[in-house]
């Protein structure tokens, strides 16, 4: 017979030691008891605790499930003791929630817990593996390895970092999400979004009616988790429980000086971090339904062509720890739509000098013979295209101007994406910052990065401008695939020059 979650949390022999700590009593974890009673259905007796429950549901004990439910969403600010109790849900489900019997015999069954990066992933880890350090717990831990660790009843905890490709050859018994408003926030992510990831559980968790468990501090509003949380205050679903509290409610013991600080440093993110409250200056910059009717499916590359105006933008950095990258794109008179023609990232860390060199070659195959770049301000990078034979020209706009001009053109369809994951993945991923002012910036999301969005912004805004023509160069300096010698080209030049100065 299995014993509740709620009775095992207080236990001496099982979790209570795990809870305790060297610095925390059990009555500092009152909250989340209560939290974890409306989750799995237990009941919610005392006047304090029917207070609670109407104070971070919205809803009074009445209006809840008495049988608990099968997914929750854990809405709690930072310190509030969240990936504790991730271990700590991850322990119990995986030892004494029972589930294990609806396995067939040699059947392995899953308790994971998806975290958006590895970081994330190796502190819930130690987590687990502490909440099953009692006595009576540990003898049924057989050795791990970095990704988990196997019981004796044939259960599996296993630890994912962004990808949950895995899960779908497995029978889940529980799955908790860790920082499920981030996901599709870090570049290290492989899931890009957290409604992506809820997508790949549901049917992982349909045999055994195990529980999802997700549990994040908000971010900005977007994705699964944001609208779980509205369609939940508006009262328009109730499959998913909705649990939603500032830090100090959940963590009595969370000093108040600190939040005080956080906010006085900055106000909007630690009004999201300890308070618990949505971003207000943040919002994705565009969704993924906008962008997707612009991809070409199965476009990888396009093949220079000759007479065709091919422009080029580069992305460059110091090389150790963000990517580079190179876009070429040129404007499609008949469509009338700029089409994405090429696009190459060089990882980091890479050599820059031998990653400027790889671009001129790709450049010129394109016949170009100007690019332009970001405004990364180092002096080499200009020397190190003109040594390859390639003049360098920083962008007159920032980054965030370009994808802001970009952002109606995509709207309306008049743009052409490759089929490229690691592009779509940043221009997805990108958010809509405004500052003091009423400033809007765009820009990747905190660990994220977009250095291949920002080279084809450019290269695609960049072809839509319309430009003069002469001979075989453009006054831009970019040129046509397969456009002649050098010495047409110079001619080329001075007759463009001399109209330029009045004497032709």
């Amino acid at each position: 017979m299995s014993i509740t979650i709620t009775k095992a949390m207080v236990d001496p022999n099982l979790f209570e030691p795990y809870l305790r700590g060297r610095q925390r009593d059990l009555n500092s974890w009152q909250a989340w008891r209560v939290c974890l009673k409306a989750v799995y259905g237990r009941p919610i007796t005392t006047a304090s605790e029917r207070k609670l429950v109407e104070e971070c549901t919205g809803r009074s004990v009445d209006e809840l499930d008495p049988a608990g439910y099968d997914e929750a969403l854990l809405l709690c600010g930072r310190r509030s003791g969240k990936s504790r109790i991730a271990g700590f849900i991850a322990g119990y489900e995986s030892t004494l929630s029972g589930r294990e019997a609806t396995l067939d015999p040699g059947e392995l069954g899953l308790v994971t817990v998806v975290s958006p990066t590895k970081l994330q992933s190796r502190i819930v880890h130690r987590y687990i593996e502490a909440s099953l350090s009692s006595p009576m717990l540990q003898r049924e831990v057989l050795p791990g390895d970095r990704e988990g660790f196997e019981l004796r009843s044939g259960v599996r905890v296993q630890i994912l970092a962004g990808n949950f490709a895995t899960v779908r050859g497995f029978s889940q018994l529980c799955v908790v999400v860790d920082e499920i408003c981030f996901f599709g926030v870090e570049e290290e992510s492989k899931i890009r979004s957290d409604t992506e990831l809820i997508r790949a559980v549901r049917p992982a968790l349909a045999n055994s009616g195990g529980k999802l468990i997700a549990i994040g501090s908000k971010y900005a509003e977007k994705g699964w988790g944001y609208r779980t949380w509205k369609r939940w205050r508006e009262g328009k679903q109730n499959r998913t429980l909705v649990w939603d509290a500032p830090s100090k409610r959940m963590n009595p013991l969370l000093r108040q000086s600190v939040i005080d600080a956080a906010l006085a440093d900055d106000y909007e993110a630690a009004r999201a971090e300890y308070l618990n409250e949505w971003r207000q200056d943040v919002s994705t910059w565009l969704p993924r339904e906008a962008i997707e009717p612009c991809i070409v499916p199965n476009r990888k590359e396009l093949i220079a062509r000759p007479n065709v105006q091919y422009v080029g933008f580069v992305d460059l950095s110091g090389g150790r720890s963000d990517s580079g990258a190179c876009a070429i794109s040129h404007r499609d008179a008949d469509k009338k739509k700029s089409v994405l023609d090429c696009v190459k990232e060089y990882r980091a860390p890479y050599s820059p000098a031998v990653a400027v060199a790889d671009m001129c070659d790709v450049l010129k195959s394109y016949g170009i013979r100007r690019v332009i770049g970001d405004n990364y301000s180092g002096e080499w990078v200009s020397q190190a295209f003109v040594k390859n034979g390639i003049s360098y020209q920083k962008s007159d706009k920032p980054k965030s101007a370009i994808y802001l001009e970009l952002l109606p053109r995509i709207c309306s369809g008049e743009v052409e994406l490759l089929d490229d994951p690691v592009l779509i993945q940043q221009l997805c991923g990108l958010e809509r910052r405004t500052r003091s002012g009423g400033k809007d910036i765009v820009d990747h999301s905190p660990g994220a990065k977009d250095d291949v969005a920002n080279a084809a912004a450019g290269a695609l805004v960049n072809a839509s401008k319309g430009r003069f023509e002469f001979g075989f160069l453009r006054r831009d300096g970019t040129g046509t695939a397969g456009s002649g010698k050098a010495l047409r080209n110079r001619i080329a030049l001075g007759r463009l020059a001399q109209m330029q100065s009045g004497r032709h």
